[in-house]
């Protein structure tokens, strides 16, 4: 009785069985949470990088090119996640196994925290920058900001949504009038659109760019989200919403701020451009829904692997998450790398959780309790190697998108090694 009151308690928030019926939440209720998660600061960053090789039309190319992969990667995992009711981490016993799996959820909340902090330190750095506070009152912010951002994942999925009800109007009406006041100290919009960068980009690395920036979460912390939907079609619309409406508007945004001011540090753009009062409510507002919604899926994957209580586990990554804020990954060069890796290393991990599902399994999996799962599987980290050569490998000869050719390496090659190492669970 005891073991079953404890098991109860850890598992309030489904991270360790499928979400039931009953349970399932409603469209709007989806895309708020989901787009508060989209909505983030460093998208805005994210266009404002782009700005310094794209011009303005190659830049709206690049975004809408990225953001239509990613939402195309969202919908199929979305699809997983409705279907079954599971976290992403739930999703990748069926291919990485019962023990496998604890290995491979490690790797999501790694990411996650590198995310978190960059996000932290963002906020921390900018309300500093505010109150000309001096390098350890901006520590101490940073850390602060870090440790108060997880609030709302504590207490779980219902936080998030009312955060995003909160969030979200402000967010798309500070980012307009952000571009808009942009604008305005351009001169004109013709400043705008006739813009030539200092430093050329490819719009296939632009697109990169823009697609680093959601790829993570695209192929993993959805299925957090998703698994709530009451149907396919509700989890596939409101990931388009999310991504191709809300990432774009923010990265477009970001850019014209950019191009105006001559400046691709966000938080320096909008002091530039007078927005005090309202730069702090968009970037509070911008930063909190999302890392909400982070510390909260990389709560459900540590649960997964250490079979511990989500809230213990969220409490020791903020504290991490606040002594790494002193690192200050605020910094654009950060970002840039953070966001270029991403491209590179975890498409093909959406790519083996695709393949298995739609190619293996042909589109349907056996519910968790009843599955016959291996402990250990071969195959996926074979397939997540080579297809991780071949993308390197790629990127060299100058070949596609990293993303793409990331997953499509994966979708192939697994299939294949699953035959070959005898790996199909049921």
């Amino acid at each position: 009785m005891k073991t079953a009151t404890a098991s109860a308690q850890q598992n309030t928030d489904y991270e360790l069985s499928a979400v039931p019926a009953n349970q399932r939440k409603s469209f709007f209720s989806l895309t708020i949470v989901w787009t508060g998660f989209v909505f983030v600061i460093t998208s805005m960053m994210a266009g404002g990088g782009l700005a310094a090789g794209l011009n303005f039309k190659d830049i709206i190319l690049a975004t809408f090119l990225g953001n239509l992969f990613l939402s195309a990667i969202a919908i199929l995992v979305s699809v997983i996640a409705c279907k079954t009711g599971l976290t992403f981490a739930l999703i990748t016993r069926y291919s990485f196994g019962a023990k496998g799996t604890r290995l491979a959820s490690l790797f999501v909340p790694i990411v996650n925290l590198g995310w978190y902090t960059i996000q932290s330190a963002t906020y921390g750095h900018f309300i500093a920058q505010i109150f000309d506070f001096g390098p350890v009152a901006e520590g101490i912010t940073m850390m602060l900001s870090a440790l108060v951002m997880g609030v709302f994942a504590l207490i779980g999925i219902n936080a998030i949504t009312i955060l995003g009800y909160i969030a979200i109007p402000s967010i798309i009406f500070l980012s307009l009038a952000t571009a808009i006041k942009s604008v305005g100290v351009a001169g004109a919009f013709s400043v705008i659109t006739e813009f030539i960068p200092s430093d050329p980009m490819s719009i296939a690395g632009g697109t990169t760019v823009v697609i680093g920036t959601w790829i993570l979460s695209t192929a993993t912390c959805i299925a957090d989200i998703m698994r709530y939907a009451k149907n396919m079609k509700q989890a596939a619309l409101s990931a388009i919403v999310g991504l191709v409406g809300g990432n774009s508007l923010l990265v477009i945004c970001g850019a014209i701020a950019s191009i105006a001011v001559g400046n691709s540090d966000l938080t320096g753009v909008l002091l530039t451009l007078g927005l005090v009062v309202p730069s702090i409510i968009l970037m509070t507002t911008n930063i909190f829904t999302t890392n909400a919604s982070n510390i909260y899926s990389t709560s459900l994957n540590l649960s997964n692997a250490f079979h511990m209580d989500r809230k213990i586990l969220i409490s020791v990554i903020l504290v991490l998450s606040a002594l790494l804020t002193l690192t200050k990954p605020y910094q654009i060069d950060s970002l840039f790398t953070f966001l270029n890796v991403l491209g590179v290393i975890v498409p093909p991990l959406a790519g083996i959780i695709l393949s298995d599902f739609y190619i293996v399994h042909r589109g349907h999996y056996a519910p968790l309790d009843e599955a016959a799962l291996r402990d250990w599987t071969i195959s996926p980290w074979v397939t997540w190697a080579l297809s991780y050569g071949i993308v390197v490998l790629l990127e060299r000869m100058s070949f596609g998108l990293s993303s793409l050719n990331g997953i499509i390496a994966a979708i192939v090659l697994y299939p294949i090694l699953v035959k070959i190492f005898k790996e199909k669970q049921d």
